[in-house]
């Protein structure tokens, strides 16, 4: 579905994609509200610094939420730097992801691409400059009222920090 809302969109950031979310064994299309927040990305106020031309990317459908209401985060991954290719299939798991600083995913990998995916990978792949919605969704919910932070960091990388006002 093309994304036409802002003239100044990149091109590498028109086209949606689409987003699959894991259902048991089975990879399906995410729901409709999961689809909405992934959709608002190349549009989105807040996004992940450029770091070496490389930006992850957190979003979610509320900053404020009630207590033990559930809080899904998208997961995006963009690069620009001439020679990089991402992996557009999945979802693929989450790693290096953080809540109110601790470590809630496995961590992310010491040495090598942070965006290239675990293991083995048979899927497509695109040169930069491009963009990656195809991540794993990570849930959370929050049993106390405050302010709750989460961030992805892969290697160097370091997203945007979504900052959550819990109520009661």
């Amino acid at each position: 579905m093309p994304n036409t809302a802002d003239a100044n969109v990149p091109s590498h950031l028109r086209q949606f994609p689409g987003l699959s979310v894991r259902r048991g064994e089975q990879i399906v299309p995410a729901p409709e509200g999961d689809l909405g927040v992934a959709r608002g990305y190349p549009t989105a106020p807040t996004k992940g610094a450029w770091i070496e031309q490389r930006r992850l990317t957190l979003l979610t459908a509320r900053l404020r939420v009630h207590v033990g209401d559930p809080v899904r985060v998208i997961h995006v991954a963009e690069t620009t730097r001439p020679g990089d290719q991402l992996y557009v299939m999945g979802p693929k798991p989450i790693r290096g992801e953080h809540v109110d600083g601790a470590l809630r995913t496995p961590a992310a990998p010491a040495s090598g691409d942070p965006l290239a995916p675990a293991g083995l990978y048979d899927g497509r792949v695109l040169p930069a400059p491009a963009v990656d919605y195809n991540w794993d969704i990570t849930e959370y919910t929050f049993a106390a009222a405050g302010s709750h932070t989460i961030e992805w960091k892969l290697g160097p990388l370091v997203s945007n920090h979504l900052t959550l006002e819990v109520i009661p």
